[in-house]
């Protein structure tokens, strides 16, 4: 949990006092910044979670994308619309850092959860009209390895993860979103490393960053998912496969010269050449979130829980399903030794990394379909703040608009957003997990029940409009969304209510 300022403020200039005060003890001084960083740094505060699906791995054909944004707890979430537009000759998009590159005549719609600082800092998942999807950002700095830091820098002045979304409204499939951020990286180079998955109703892709230059990009097989957790990804890299592997043409040479690969090797691992930091230092907060997703989803390929790499690109023994993938979202190892709901630490004092955690702040399962039109076979199952005291709503492309307090979002708590009402439930878990999850989680998968059984009939009748009136069949889908949307809201505001009140009436009991 985030610590407010003035909170923050207090714990320092009590700690300095301290430190004053014991001066001639370094011990003790030490001890004191230590006890600082831990309370006020958390190391498990950037994360993220995502798995990717292709359409012949799922139950209904749909291409599903599944991601957990985890992030500092008041960095609130929204759900925006960003509409199509034109652009005059010569106008540029400014990144922060002060590069400029030039905008194209036209943007194409997109349908986003987003932080409320802007999807150009990067943290956003999105739908374009032509239904290409950014399924979420990787990432992957603290995982890059010390050799591809000295060998392929990060460059300053280059792209950041804004250029994903820059190249999804420009994009009208998968690959040629792929192929645009590579060749922006190629052209700018890379500010910061991430992984990022790119997805139409036909194609799923991964790309990686690998520094300041390099990149790749792989194409998950139709009958496949890849779970990927802030750790390097993509292994061998088969240069002779256009089809499944995108790279830039320097790839090999820049690798030879800067002493990252020989020539003479049989193969070119990606993940080894640059990543494998942060795996081999803490297993726990990356490769232990992909086994559990694969142990999941394969329970019949028996992997080590303690390994560092797991396989890449798997088969699940059953077709995936949407209740499936958000079961994933919100899993803490429950019935593993690793269970964080009993506060286990591991042996040398670490503390686990699941993949529902309480800094998540938008979580969402895309779904992407060929077999219907655009603004109706894609859809972002979203939910504000995190997996496990939100509902996934079913948010259409076709939609219209946002209701009000799901657009609404700031640093700060604000009655009149969505996300605070949610991240207040969220804070209300943390102070009792084993207790309260029985009282909340057990509310949304009953609405999400309902949900799921109800989406074929939905469908259907927006279908029927949609064949004579497209304008009937969007109003449609927007009043369902946008009522659910706000029935979720007041039963969360309702559950909030139960819950303070038990947790008063439990602690006069206490006192008693």
């Amino acid at each position: 949990m985030l610590v407010s300022t003035k909170l923050t403020i207090y714990h320092i200039r009590f700690i300095l006092y301290c430190m004053n005060k014991n001066k001639k003890n370094p011990l003790i001084i030490f001890s004191l910044l230590w006890i600082y960083v831990i309370l006020f740094f958390p190391s498990d505060v950037d994360g993220c979670t995502m798995i990717l699906a292709g359409k012949d791995a799922t139950a209904d054909g749909s291409v599903l994308l599944a991601h957990n944004n985890d992030l500092p707890d008041n960095i609130a979430s929204l759900i925006q619309i960003i509409p199509r537009q034109k652009h005059e000759p010569g106008k540029m998009i400014i990144f922060k850092n002060g590069l400029k590159i030039p905008q194209v005549a036209q943007t194409f719609r997109m349908l986003m959860m987003n932080c409320y600082y802007g999807f150009s800092e990067g943290d956003a998942v999105a739908i374009n009209e032509y239904q290409v999807a950014i399924a979420g950002g990787m990432a992957l700095k603290e995982d890059q390895n010390r050799d591809a830091q000295e060998a392929d820098p990060l460059i300053k002045t280059g792209v950041s993860g804004y250029i994903r979304y820059i190249a999804l409204q420009r994009s009208k499939t998968a690959r040629e979103c792929v192929e645009i951020i590579g060749n922006m990286h190629s052209t700018y180079g890379i500010s910061y490393p991430s992984g990022v998955g790119v997805a139409d109703p036909n194609e799923v892709w991964y790309i990686e960053a690998g520094g300041g230059k390099c990149w790749a990009a792989q194409r998950v097989p139709d009958d496949a998912y890849l779970a990927v957790a802030n750790g390097y990804r993509i292994g061998v890299v088969d240069f002779n496969d256009k089809k499944n592997f995108i790279y830039p043409p320097y790839l090999k040479k820049f690798a030879i010269k800067k002493g990252l690969w020989k020539a003479n090797q049989k193969v070119f691992h990606f993940a080894r050449i640059f990543g494998g930091k942060k795996q081999t230092e803490n297993n726990y907060y990356n490769a232990r979130r992909v086994w559990r997703v694969q142990q999941l989803l394969t329970p019949s390929l028996e992997q080590d829980p303690n390994a560092f790499t797991h396989p890449v690109m798997l088969k699940a023994d059953k077709k995936i399903t949407i209740p499936q993938l958000i079961g994933i979202l919100r899993d803490y190892y429950k019935g593993t030794s690793y269970d964080v709901s009993k506060n286990i630490l591991r042996q040398s004092g670490e503390k686990e990394r699941a993949i529902g955690v309480f800094h998540t702040v938008h979580t969402d399962v895309i779904q992407l379909r060929n077999d219907m039109p655009p603004e109706i076979g894609a859809v972002i199952w979203a939910g504000v703040s995190s997996s496990l005291t939100t509902p996934y709503i079913p948010y259409y492309l076709g939609i219209k608009e946002i209701p009000s307090p799901y657009g609404v979002a700031g640093p700060q708590f604000d009655n009149n957003s969505a996300y605070w009402h949610f991240r207040t439930l969220t804070t209300l878990l943390e102070l009792r997990f084993s207790a309260l999850i029985k009282e909340i989680l057990p509310v949304w998968q009953t609405m999400e029940g309902r949900l799921f059984s109800l989406q074929n009939t939905v469908e259907k009748t927006a279908l029927e409009l949609y064949k004579n009136d497209k304008e009937a069949a969007r109003d449609f889908l927007t009043f369902y969304t946008n009522g659910l949307s706000l029935k979720a809201l007041q039963m969360a505001k309702e559950l909030k209510k139960k819950i303070k009140t038990h947790l008063a009436q439990t602690s006069n009991k206490t006192k008693k």
